[in-house]
């Protein structure tokens, strides 16, 4: 029984991967919990809850923290206005 639930954990996390590695490739698109949801073979509800138990945030606050992460990045590092960094990372 608790190697089912092993198991099932594995999966789970594994799910749980696979999205936030759609969210890294794409963080500057616009993305729904919907979609995201879908790669996690998961319902929305579900995909916010085992997001946030598996990494510790939302996956919206995930998804900012990696735009803001990104945008301090490309201030650094390019001449890019603030307003051509905010698009370049995924807000309008």
């Amino acid at each position: 029984m608790a190697s089912d639930r092993g198991g099932e954990r594995e999966r789970t996390n594994r799910l749980m991967l696979r999205a936030r590695d759609a969210m890294d490739r794409a963080y500057a698109e616009p993305l729904d919990i919907g979609s995201l949801a879908a790669v996690a073979c998961c319902s929305p509800a579900h995909f916010i809850r085992t997001f946030d138990a598996t990494f510790g945030e939302t996956p919206h606050r995930y998804l900012q923290r990696r735009r803001v992460e990104r945008a301090m990045a490309l201030l650094r590092t390019t001449d890019l206005a603030v307003q051509d960094v905010c698009v370049a990372v995924g807000w309008s």
